[in-house]
């Protein structure tokens, strides 16, 4: 159930059927009993950055945040055939049938089993964040999504899962994390059930001023919301929220903050994940100075297993608040050009602060694990 401000309703919990287990490489973690099943590897994306996402740079290792803040490029994922051409090829074997094709596209999806999350990789080689969680009995619980283009594989991994999505959370309205579910509410809404919606949207009137090229998505993305029953929307998530998904226990972890620094990317809300005595901590694109009030707000409550790194690693909250949350393992929702600085003039050529936000994590926290969904799917298993 979710227990808000004013607000009360019920989850339905949803059987998956699981039929397979997708293969790849595992390691083993013991400190928390996680298996990481790195699926559907995929070779490096180019550093090209296209169309720009806001982001302002904070200084993320000092105490005061710079006045004057600069704006770097992120990329927006390239449109592509996904009926790619096959290879001419001397073999003698019967082509595929669309049926056998559409099978083979599935079973890339990751099928989860038990208690278990998997964070998607991006199908445009661009950043972005979207992550699935299973209970334990098959209920699904969704953050964000990632770009339009990432929509079908994220449909295709819910149905994969038993087709129910019983809590979608929605940290913040960038393209980049709501693209999915707004194209999956618009195209293919009769492909998914999805019981409730949690959120917290300024009016759009405010992302006009604010930040006006990111104001046409917010008005998409409320159209389609608006759309659905009344009584699966929450749309004043706000700190002490509770959801409660079978046996994952959601906490949100501040109300809405409207800065003057960020603003968008600092209206994230944060979401705290508890599972079988683990906790997993997803920031959003959470910047510097929303971490700073986080923090004041939160103190020791926001120690986490597992975190989700804010702004994709870079420009995110600072050293200080991943101090506190102290986490055992990373999850970089960040491409191979990001993961590396990589503005086409090699590593660290760019301006982002990925490498020196990798710096804090394996040298000053000396963090276990940093999986990065440059990598592939990233599947954890939590029981």
């Amino acid at each position: 159930m979710f227990v808000g401000k004013s607000l009360l309703a019920s989850l339905m919990i949803s059987s998956a059927v699981i039929t397979s287990s997708p293969e790849g490489t595992e390691v083993s973690d013991s400190r928390i009993n996680a298996t990481v099943l790195v699926v559907s590897e995929k070779p490096e994306e180019e550093a090209a950055p296209r169309i720009s996402e806001t982001s302002e740079e904070t200084p993320q290792d000092s105490e005061e945040p710079q006045e004057s803040q600069e704006k770097e490029e992120l990329q927006e994922p390239e449109e592509t055939d996904s009926r790619e051409e096959p290879e001419e090829t001397d073999s003698q074997e019967e082509p595929e049938t669309d049926e056998e094709e559409t099978k083979s596209q599935e079973s890339e999806c990751p099928v989860l089993e038990g208690t278990a999350m998997a964070m998607l990789s991006s199908q445009g080689g661009a950043q972005m964040l979207s992550s699935v969680i299973r209970s334990e009995n098959g209920s699904l619980v969704v953050v964000d999504g990632g770009w339009e283009a990432d929509g079908d594989y994220l449909l295709e991994t819910i149905r994969e899962n038993g087709g129910t999505v019983d809590a979608w959370l929605i940290t913040h309205p960038h393209s980049d994390h709501v693209g999915a579910l707004y194209h999956i509410l618009k195209n293919r809404s009769d492909e998914v059930d999805i019981n409730g919606i949690y959120y917290s949207f300024a009016p759009v009137s405010w992302y006009q001023e604010v930040s006006p090229e990111d104001s046409d998505m917010v008005d998409r993305i409320v159209g389609e919301l608006e759309k659905m029953p009344e009584d699966k929307l929450h749309d004043s998530v706000g700190k002490d929220d509770k959801i409660v998904v079978d046996n994952l226990y959601i906490t949100a972890l501040n109300d809405r903050y409207e800065l003057s620094t960020d603003p968008v990317n600092n209206s994230s809300i944060a979401y705290m994940v508890e599972a079988e005595g683990k906790k997993v901590l997803f920031l959003g694109d959470m910047s510097y100075d929303g971490g700073s009030q986080l923090g004041r707000e939160n103190g020791d409550s926001l120690k986490a297993d597992i975190v989700q790194m804010a702004h994709h690693g870079q420009n995110g909250v600072g050293k200080a608040l991943y101090d506190v949350i102290s986490p055992k393992i990373c999850l970089w929702p960040t491409p191979q050009w990001l993961w590396d600085n990589d503005k086409g003039g090699g590593y660290n050529s760019g301006p982002w602060k990925t490498v020196e936000t990798r710096k804090w994590m394996e040298d000053f926290l000396k963090v276990e694990k940093n999986y990065c969904i440059k990598d592939g799917d990233i599947i954890l298993q939590l029981d």
